[in-house]
């Protein structure tokens, strides 16, 4: 059996030198910077919490989005004024 004591691999092709590691590197921090700074500048308002951990924000923009109506009961059945019906029926709301 014959011995070959002499490096028969090459280096890989594929691996990254140090030199390209750290512009990766570099590109990944800075990237991660303006990720961050955009979220911050994206979010208008910030979100509030009750005690009990719900986001109070949140709900007041779910229910801002859609229109309240202002209804009566005649005679113990709910009456909504016509108009008021029109733009609910529009939106498939009733």
């Amino acid at each position: 059996m014959a011995l070959n004591l002499k490096n028969a691999f090459c280096d890989a092709d594929f691996l990254s030198t140090q030199e390209e590691m750290e512009r990766y590197k570099t590109k990944l921090e800075t990237r991660e910077d303006e990720n961050r700074s955009s979220k911050k500048s994206r979010a208008r308002f910030p979100d509030e919490y009750d005690i009990l951990g719900r986001n109070i924000t949140e709900q007041e923009r779910r229910q801002n989005k859609i229109p309240w109506v202002k209804v009566k009961y005649i005679s113990g059945r709910l009456y909504i004024d016509p108009e008021k019906g029109d733009i609910l029926r529009s939106m498939r709301l009733i």
